[in-house]
């Protein structure tokens, strides 16, 4: 494969916004498109990744509009559905589009509107990537299939509820320094563990919110990058790993590992030719705070019940050793799902240049990783990037 970078880097705020879905993914892809000084040149491709536009806005047809709205026309134009999961695999086809040879800049954009309908409404369209079934059927909820895991997992391997607070209190702590994130106030173990039940035993602290935003990267070849003069501010893509597991939950082979983020890492990991220990940063799927945990486990930081350790220890704090979810996770930066991916990559991209924001910045960042989960554990995208 030729070899693949991340150019520019665009991103809104999270949250519950007043613009319309084009309008957000304008804004995330201009400053891309500036921030790559790519503005005046010819796009190949613009690659949307969106979950569900036409029920949370009833807009069809996105990527079609936004390749006229962004005057990119003829560019290609293809919009990317994997569920939560559709940003990382929009990004994994500019990548593959840029390294095949077919395509030399590709504007990849992910984005999500989705308090244009009531929280009992969005709850109910994201349920509909469980499994109809043998799940939804049911009344399971993405938040109950969570609730299911974390409990397995304390069974298991005996974490407490005052361990699990940890999680969404470290990400609070980060999304208090993110000025785009939905949440940008800290918490405490106590209001974690004092929240509202969603579904026993997660809180309403150990659930993402439903957020609108967008985010934006410019995927471009080397040759590019040389026209653009932005060789000192892309980043290399070493490695995208993409796999797959069973729609219901009760089919897989384990409550507490989610097999197919092991094998997306495994294939990330090969193709980069780097290994867990060579990480800097990690920007991991923590749309409930028990997967922050497995997560860390099926990347290959810790083992199996023991990635706890590396959060009370510090280790995965800002200033640890590795780094993970430093901007506030989906927990704090919050979780357009869409966006989400694209917003992981575009805050990688920032750390492995030196530029987070105040308080963020992990000291000396060269390779970073990001994760992305689709569906509830079941559509996994890895990538890994490196400072040039």
């Amino acid at each position: 494969m030729e070899p693949v970078y991340v150019a520019g880097v665009g991103m809104t705020r999270f949250g519950v916004l007043d613009d319309s879905i084009t309008e957000l993914a304008e804004k995330a892809a201009v400053e891309a498109m500036r921030d790559s000084n790519s503005i005046e040149h010819k796009f190949d491709y613009v690659i949307v990744g969106s979950q569900d536009p036409e029920e949370f806005t009833g807009q069809g047809h996105l990527s079609t509009v936004l390749a006229d709205r962004l005057g990119i026309v003829p560019a290609g134009a293809t919009r990317v559905e994997t569920g939560p999961s559709a940003g990382s695999s929009a990004f994994e086809e500019a990548v593959a589009l840029v390294g095949a040879g077919l395509a030399s800049l590709v504007l990849v954009i992910g984005v999500e509107k989705m308090s244009g309908v009531d929280r009992g409404a969005a709850s109910r369209i994201i349920a509909k990537m469980v499994s109809l079934e043998s799940e939804a059927r049911y009344g399971a909820t993405p938040a109950a299939l969570a609730a299911l895991v974390a409990r397995r997992y304390m069974h298991d391997y005996g974490l407490t509820r005052d361990d699990l607070s940890l999680i969404p209190v470290k990400a609070h702590k980060n999304g208090a320094k993110n000025p785009l994130a939905h949440f940008q106030n800290e918490v405490t173990v106590e209001k974690v563990n004092a929240g509202r039940i969603v579904s026993d035993p997660l809180t309403l602290y150990d659930c993402s919110p439903t957020s609108d935003g967008a985010a934006a990267l410019v995927v471009a070849s080397e040759e590019a990058v040389a026209v653009l003069e932005s060789q000192n501010e892309s980043v290399r893509v070493l490695g995208i790993g993409h796999a797959t597991d069973y729609h219901a939950v009760q089919h897989r082979l384990s409550l507490t590992s989610l097999r197919a983020t092991v094998v997306a890492a495994e294939s990330a990991f090969r193709m980069a030719r780097v290994k867990p220990k060579d990480l800097d940063v990690c920007e991991l799927h923590d749309a409930f705070s028990i997967l922050e945990l497995i997560d860390m486990e099926d990347i290959g930081l810790a083992k199996p019940g023991r990635a706890i350790e590396l959060v009370k220890s510090g280790t995965s704090q800002v200033d640890g050793r590795i780094p993970v979810n430093t901007t506030g996770g989906l927990k704090a930066r919050g979780h357009p799902t869409g966006a989400t991916g694209v917003a992981q990559i575009r805050d990688t991209v920032l750390q492995l240049r030196g530029s987070a924001p105040k308080g963020l910045q992990v000291r000396d960042a060269e390779i970073g990783l990001t994760h992305n989960i689709g569906g509830f554990g079941n559509n996994m995208v890895v990538s890994i990037l490196r400072r040039r």
